[in-house]
């Protein structure tokens, strides 16, 4: 299977119309990662509260970069961990911000939060995020 980045990406895609649209800002040498979003309301799970899942996302794309960044090829998650802190709102700037944490030959390893503007902590996540080359094929 070949790894393709045809610009529709859920967080990053700018062909995605029903994506976030961001463009993850890659800081010094890729060991952190910093996007900035206000989720719409339809990304809701209860009233005007932000699903967890969508949280999870952009944790996992924040962790991601940093691999992506790291590496210099395309890379994928291999393991993601979450832990919710607060409810986070709909129709509010969050602050996603990852930083590199360990580099092996195989993989990195990265934490992220998801702040509000005024710093108040909604979500944090560690991860692992391995590289994939043109002929990557799963073990099915």
């Amino acid at each position: 299977m070949a790894i393709e980045n045809n610009d529709n990406c859920f967080v990053c895609g700018m062909k995605n119309p029903f994506g976030f649209q961001v463009k993850p800002e890659i800081i010094g040498d890729g060991a952190s990662v910093r996007i900035e979003c206000t989720p719409a309301e339809h990304l809701q799970g209860w009233a005007n509260i932000l699903h967890g899942g969508i949280l999870s996302t952009l944790l996992d794309e924040a962790i991601t970069y940093v691999g992506i960044s790291t590496f210099d090829q395309p890379a994928v998650t291999a393991q993601l961990e979450v832990r919710f802190r607060k409810p986070a709102p709909t129709g509010v700037k969050l602050l996603v911000c990852a930083e590199r944490t360990k580099i092996s030959k195989r993989l990195v390893e990265a934490k992220a939060e998801v702040t509000l503007s005024d710093g108040t902590l909604i979500a944090t996540g560690t991860g692992k995020v391995v590289p994939v080359s043109e002929n990557f094929a799963p073990k099915i």
